[in-house]
């Protein structure tokens, strides 16, 4: 378990292990026998929960709320002003979505267009007849009959 995998246990979790989930918790163990840094974090989280549980409780009035909302107002951020190079990229990965976009449906249109100036394979004279029996059929019956007259074959 590397050390970033055990902070986020303890903020999300607390110092408690019961509270771990059982996988995470195993691991914890282990990460813990072998590496005093991990230990001396768990230590100082149990520390830092029993100096936060001995506080008395307190409702937030709406003055704390106020100043707590008006922080970002107080303090703004600047706007990141993004550079050559990262406005190069962008511009790239976009002509190149576009471009593989139009390729795509420019490469779909040529097999679909060519596919339609390419004679069909020719069919041998039984096959031939066959197909202009079945055509002929289909064209001065319904679909039902058809289906009734070839069955009857």
């Amino acid at each position: 378990m590397t050390k970033r995998e055990f902070l986020d246990l303890l903020d999300r979790y607390g110092a408690d292990p019961a509270r771990w989930p059982a996988p995470l918790r195993l691991r914890a163990d282990r990460a813990l026998a072998t590496d005093a840094d991990l230990q001396a974090l768990w230590q100082a989280e149990i520390v830092l929960e029993d100096a936060l549980a001995g506080l008395p409780e307190t409702i937030a009035g709406p003055e704390l709320r106020r100043s707590v909302l008006d922080i970002p107002l107080d303090h703004p951020r600047g706007a990141i002003t993004p550079s050559l190079t990262r406005l190069l990229i962008e511009g790239w990965r976009r002509w190149t979505a576009g471009m593989a976009t139009v390729t795509a449906a420019g490469l779909i249109g040529f097999v679909l267009g060519y596919g339609q100036l390419v004679e069909p394979p020719a069919a041998s004279a039984g096959e031939q007849t066959g197909v202009e029996e079945l055509a002929s059929l289909l064209g001065d019956t319904t679909y039902d009959e058809a289906v009734d007259l070839e069955n009857a074959e």
